[in-house]
């Protein structure tokens, strides 16, 4: 609970801009301070050292269009590993530029540009067959883009990805919320895993004949984040699959008044055609205040884990900040079962904590 000395000054010239310092434990984490005039007043002037947010110059340029409320975009690692060279019976091309993957809130899908910005360039949706819920309002995904983990390759989750929906869990609004949502993760590779329905066809069959309409099916879900707007993939190496995700849960503290930053382990994914959610681990973080943007109906948060400083930094929109996390120091309080009643399973191996 100590503060922190205070760090130096955030801009080297003009006002000398603030100084900030930490201390964990506390609801005010971070106090802020002006640079001091005696070191300000010997800093120079800031005229000619800034530029627009921009620069003085820039070019926009469509890549495509005709997404449906777009939220969130992220580059496979493997372009070619899920569509290969045919799916549905369209041809594609891999071996060209890269693939970028879109979420879309309103028709709860991703869209798949593949060879992006080559003569080859071509656009595919994908959904959940159950879109309803593993894909409800879909506001964030991140990729697991770890190559080089050295895990199992039986065990390594590289190429999967996990999303996050904006949604209460009521089913396109056929029913009354139940707060039974959160990440939904998936394997994205058909071509080196053919027969292990990836993917299936609308009879729910794998969808190997390449004429065949597609649709994802999901690999593992857990359910303690609903409303939630951000997610990002933690590029540890120490846990077994690799399936670690921080997500940003707007529903956090259960008043309606702020969110909390909600730590999500698969630990050892159920895989496609199981609904066995009884081994992970999801720990939540309450000092970590996060908060929507009311403003904005359909808002996302970004989030992301510097792969060796170990810090998450995750967008706080409603207000205006980013908040920086370093994700290796929290420790176990208690179980979350009884302040936050509604979570995946009642067994023991599935741990739920604060």
């Amino acid at each position: 609970t100590t503060y922190s000395q205070w760090s130096a000054c955030s801009k080297t010239c003009g006002d000398g801009g603030i100084q900030f310092r930490h201390r964990l434990h506390s609801d005010t984490p971070v106090e802020t301070q002006p640079c001091p005039v005696d070191v300000a007043s010997t800093l120079p002037s800031c005229e000619e050292q800034c530029v627009s947010e921009f620069g003085n110059e820039f070019d926009v340029t469509v890549i495509a269009s005709d997404l449906d409320s777009p939220r969130d975009l992220a580059f496979h690692p493997t372009p070619g590993v899920h569509l290969g060279s045919v799916s549905e019976g369209r041809s594609f091309h891999p071996e060209q530029g890269e693939e970028l993957w879109v979420a879309n809130g309103l028709n709860h899908s991703v869209s798949i540009i593949a060879s992006l910005g080559t003569e080859d360039q071509t656009t595919i949706s994908r959904r959940d067959r159950g879109y309803y819920h593993y894909m409800n309002n879909i506001t964030a995904l991140a990729f697991n883009t770890v190559g080089n983990s050295g895990r199992n390759a039986d065990q390594d989750t590289f190429n999967y990805f996990a999303v996050c929906n904006d949604n209460r869990n009521d089913y396109v609004g056929s029913k009354e919320p139940n707060y039974f949502m959160g990440p939904t993760l998936y394997d994205t590779d058909t071509v080196n895993k053919p027969g292990r329905k990836n993917t299936v066809n609308r009879a729910g069959e794998d969808c190997s004949d390449p004429s065949d309409q597609c649709f994802f099916l999901h690999a593992d879900m857990l359910h303690e984040s609903p409303a939630c707007i951000g997610i990002a993939h933690d590029p540890e190496v120490e846990t077994a699959y690799g399936t670690v995700y921080w997500a940003f849960d707007t529903t956090g503290d259960n008043s309606g008044d702020e969110g909390q930053l909600v730590k999500f382990d698969f630990s050892q994914p159920h895989g496609p055609g199981s609904m066995d959610h009884s081994v992970a681990v999801v720990r939540r973080y309450p000092e970590v205040k996060l908060y929507r943007d009311e403003n904005h109906a359909h808002g996302h948060a970004g989030m992301v884990v510097h792969p060796t400083k170990r810090i998450l930094y995750v967008a706080n929109p409603g207000r205006g900040s980013v908040v920086a996390v370093h994700v290796d120091t929290g420790r176990y309080s208690r179980t979350a079962r009884e302040e936050y009643p509604i979570f995946s399973n009642r067994l023991p191996s599935f741990e739920y904590s604060v």
